[in-house]
C-alpha cells in the first residue's frame, strides 16, 4: 500500500516551492484584472495592440521555455529558477514604467524571457514521489489560490486609487521577496546536480510523439487560450457595466471558488485518474464561454466567469502532475517545459485573438473556443498515463 503522508524533506520543499510561486503569483494576480484596461488606454493603444501586449509575454515564453528547462537539468532548478526570476523582475518595472503601447509591448517581451513555470514544476515532482505529486501541486495551488483571492481583492481597489502603474512596482517587490527566499532557503534537489545528464534530440523528439504527452499538452493549449480571451475580454466589459473600484466583487467569490476546487480536485485527480477530472475542467470552461454568448448582463457574465475559472483551476494542479509522470526521468525538467510551452502558446495567441475579437463580436469568438474545448473533451478520453505509448529516448 502507497504512503499518502508526507516526508519532513517533501514538506519543505512543498512549502518553499508553495511561498515561491505563491509571492509570484501574488504579483501576477494584482496585474491581470485591470491588464487590459491598462493596455488600451496606454498611447497609441488600439484593442489589437493591447491583445500583442498580452499576448507577448507567452509567445517569448515559448522560445524560451525549453531552453530553460534542459539548462535546469544540467545546471540546476535553483540557479535557473533565480535567473529566470530577475528577468521577470526588470520586465516588471520597465511594464510600470512604460508611456505607450509600444513600450509595453517591450517591456511584455521582457518580462516573458524569465521563462520559469517548467523549472519550478521539475524541482518540486522531483523531489515527491509519483502517487503523491497531485496532492503536492494542489498544496501549491492552495498558495497560489490564496494569492489569486487577495492579489484580485487589491488590484481594482489599488488601482482605483494610486493607479495602474504602482501594480507593476508592487508585484516587482514581491519578486524581490521571492529571489531573497529562494536564494537563502531553497536547495537543489541532489539528482538535479549531481547527475551527469545527457540528453539527446531523438529524447525531445520522442517525448513530442508520445501521444499521451499530447492530449495533455492539447488540454494546457486550448486551456491557457481560453484563459486569456476571457481575461481580456470579461475585465473591459465588467470596467463598463460596474467600475473599477467594484470589480473586487465579481474576482474575490470567483477566485475563492477557483482555490476550492484546485485543492478538491488535485486530491480527486490521485484516486480517480487524469482524464475525468481534466474532462469535467473543460467541461466547465466550455459552459462558462458559452454563458457569456448568452448572457450579456452583469450577472450572467459573473456567472460565466466564475463557471470558467472554476473549470481551469480544476485542471491547474492535475495536468503538471501528469506530465511528471513521463516514463524517461531524465527529460524531466524538457517534458514539463514542453507541456508549459504549450500552455504559454494558447497564452499568446489567446491574448492576441482576445484584443483583434473586442474589435468585432467577441461572441462569435467565444463560440469557436467552446466547439475548441469540445474537441479537447473527445480527444483526452483515451488518454492512457503513458500506458500505451512509452517514450525512447
Amino acid at each position: 500500500m502507497e504512503e499518502r503522508g508526507f516526508h519532513s524533506h517533501e514538506k519543505k520543499l512543498i512549502t518553499g516551492i508553495s511561498l515561491v510561486m505563491g509571492l509570484r503569483m501574488l504579483g501576477i494576480s494584482m496585474i491581470i484584472p485591470v491588464f487590459s484596461i491598462f493596455a488600451t488606454e496606454l498611447p497609441g493603444s488600439t484593442p489589437t495592440l493591447a491583445g500583442l501586449a498580452v499576448g507577448t509575454f507567452g509567445i517569448v515564453q515559448i522560445a524560451l521555455l525549453v531552453p530553460f528547462g534542459r539548462l535546469s537539468d544540467r545546471w540546476g532548478r535553483k540557479q535557473v529558477t533565480l535567473l529566470g526570476l530577475g528577468v521577470y523582475l526588470a520586465g516588471m518595472i520597465l511594464s510600470g514604467l512604460s508611456k505607450s503601447i509600444q513600450q509595453l509591448i517591450g517591456a511584455r517581451v521582457l518580462a516573458g524571457a524569465g521563462a520559469i513555470n517548467g523549472v519550478t514544476m521539475a524541482w518540486l515532482t522531483e523531489g515527491v514521489p509519483a502517487h503523491k505529486r497531485s496532492a503536492a501541486l494542489s498544496y501549491v495551488g492552495i498558495a497560489m489560490g490564496l494569492s489569486v483571492i487577495f492579489g484580485f481583492t487589491l488590484s481594482p481597489i489599488i488601482a482605483a486609487k494610486a493607479g495602474i502603474p504602482v501594480l507593476f512596482y508592487l508585484c516587482a517587490s514581491l519578486i524581490s521577496v521571492t529571489m531573497l527566499y529562494t536564494i537563502f532557503q531553497l536547495k537543489n534537489h541532489e539528482s538535479g546536480i549531481e547527475e551527469h545528464i545527457e540528453i539527446s534530440g531523438n529524447g525531445v523528439l520522442a517525448a513530442l510523439k508520445n501521444r499521451d504527452l499530447a492530449r495533455l499538452n492539447a488540454a494546457g493549449f486550448v486551456g491557457n487560450l481560453g484563459l486569456s480571451m476571457v481575461f481580456f475580454v470579461l475585465p473591459l466589459l465588467f470596467h463598463r457595466s460596474i467600475g473599477l473600484e467594484a470589480m473586487w466583487k465579481i474576482y474575490v467569490p470567483i477566485s475563492l471558488a477557483g482555490t476550492a476546487c484546485m485543492f478538491y480536485f488535485g486530491k480527486k485527480a490521485d484516486r480517480y485518474g487524469t482524464t475525468p477530472v481534466t474532462i469535467l475542467g473543460l467541461a466547465s470552461e466550455a459552459a462558462g464561454v458559452l454563458c457569456a454568448v448568452i448572457g450579456e448582463s452583469t450577472a450572467g457574465l459573473f456567472v460565466a466567469f466564475l463557471l470558467f475559472y472554476m473549470g481551469h483551476c480544476i485542471m491547474a494542479p492535475v495536468l503538471p502532475a501528469a506530465v511528471s509522470h513521463y516514463p524517461n526521468q531524465r527529460l524531466k525538467g524538457t517534458v514539463m517545459s514542453i507541456f508549459n510551452s504549450f500552455q504559454f502558446l494558447g497564452s499568446g495567441i489567446g491574448g492576441v485573438l482576445g484584443g483583434a475579437i473586442f474589435e468585432l463580436d467577441y461572441r462569435y469568438a467565444f463560440i469557436g473556443l467552446a466547439l475548441m474545448l469540445a474537441g479537447s473533451i473527445m480527444y483526452m478520453r483515451p488518454y492512457a498515463a503513458f500506458a500505451r505509448h512509452p517514450a525512447r529516448a
